[in-house]
């Protein structure tokens, strides 16, 4: 089986989100840290990913959550499209919606080098905005974007379990 491992690399790299307009730097107005990690590719580093939520210690898709992507490496708007087209397959299958959703994300990217950061915010579960390096990208809205999306990184079948337990503080 031959794996593209730029499109890997991409699609972990996909949510590099961005940091929304409150002060603090994560679009929340009460964030509290639950966890961070880094992922590395063939001992390289990739991005270290910080998550918060509004106001609770604990993990759940039903608050708002913001996922902070600071990069390492450099990736286009494309490579990052096409990861999170990847990833979103893998987890949940292609589903009828998939291309529309991806048409929405697609005005989201742009390309990204060592230093970058990519904030992703999501205040209701059908809305994710995004930041790049603190100016607004996006603001989509899709039904269940941000369990779908942010699943990418946060789901337990994501492509990292360990990083995603991590980022979830478990």
């Amino acid at each position: 089986m031959r794996v593209d491992l730029r499109a890997v690399l991409a699609l972990v790299l996909t949510l590099g989100a961005p940091a929304i307009s409150h002060a603090n730097g994560t679009g929340l107005g009460a964030p509290v840290p639950l966890g961070q990690a880094t992922l590395r590719f063939l001992g390289f580093e990739v991005y270290t990913a910080t998550l918060h939520t509004e106001g609770a210690d604990q993990f759940d898709w039903d608050r708002p959550l913001s996922l902070r992507l600071d990069y390492a490496r450099g990736f286009s708007a494309e490579d990052l499209l096409q990861g999170t087209r990847k990833e979103l397959q893998r987890i949940e299958g292609k589903r009828s919606d998939q291309p529309q959703m991806l048409k929405k994300l697609a005005t989201c990217f742009r390309a990204v080098g060592d230093g970058d950061h990519y904030v992703a915010v999501s205040t209701t579960p059908d809305t994710v905005e995004m930041r790049l390096n603190g100016a607004r990208t996006c603001r989509v809205s899709h039904p269940d974007l941000r369990k779908r999306f942010l699943g990418i990184w946060l789901s337990p079948n994501s492509r990292s379990a360990r990083l995603s337990a991590q980022l979830r503080g478990e």
